[in-house]
């Protein structure tokens, strides 16, 4: 019989609902995985290939990995317990992310969320500058990449909750699984994309771009 969730490992930080590629080693075993929803202190993970109850265990997602235990496992998933606590926004992302100037909080993130399932509309942000007048001071290009950069980011951020829609829906992760992982990928690019316009030394932030066909696209040769 498969192993059910008690009551005890159902108490625990509030979730979002993923679909995040991912691999987890457990002693001999290591193997590829779907993060389904993820918090801070632990996860629920489904894949072909699981650790047995109280299995400790490595997971890892590009630059990111974390320790943990597994609590429960039903049939091809798992919920598991980290060691220490995650950053959600880091795991989505594949790495770590450093601060950017003007970065909205969770709190942003909620509010964008909680309007896309009411089917409302998104609050209009307060303009950065709607037309040049004789007082104002001249925008420099290192500014405007800035506000580049965080609008990148709140593309990024509007995807995300997107994505966290479509995946509340079991029907549309069966039918369209392989679609949302292009979707996965694509917010990474998007993420990726928008630490680089950012940066100070744009190079060197390439250089740490951790997807390597975008790594590899970005670094390729000019053909004139």
């Amino acid at each position: 019989m498969a192993d059910q969730p008690t009551a005890n490992t159902r108490e625990r930080a509030p979730r979002k609902n993923l679909l995040l590629a991912a691999t987890i080693e457990a002693g001999a075993l290591k193997a590829p995985v779907r993060i389904r929803n993820l918090s801070e202190s632990g996860a629920m993970l489904e894949g072909a290939a699981l650790p047995d109850i109280g299995a400790t265990f490595m997971l890892r997602r590009l630059e990111i990995e974390i320790g943990g235990t597994v609590v429960w496992r039903e049939g091809g998933r798992c919920g598991v317990a980290f060691d220490g606590k995650v950053s959600v926004d880091d795991w989505s992302a594949g790495v770590p992310q450093a601060p950017r100037a003007g970065l909205r909080g969770q709190a942003r993130v909620d509010e964008i969320q909680s309007v896309l399932r009411s089917g409302g509309q998104l609050p209009a942000d307060t303009p950065l500058q709607t037309s040049p007048t004789s007082s104002a001071k001249p925008l420099t290009p290192g500014e405007i990449n800035r506000r580049i950069a965080e609008e990148i980011d709140y593309a990024w951020r509007l995807l995300d909750a997107v994505a966290d829609e479509l995946s509340d829906d079991p029907v549309l992760l069966q039918r369209h699984g392989d679609a949302l992982q292009r979707f996965d990928i694509a917010c990474q690019m998007i993420t990726h994309l928008g630490a680089v316009v950012g940066a100070p030394d744009r190079m060197a932030a390439i250089e740490k771009v951790s997807m390597e066909d975008l790594r590899s696209r970005l670094l390729r040769k000019a053909i004139f």
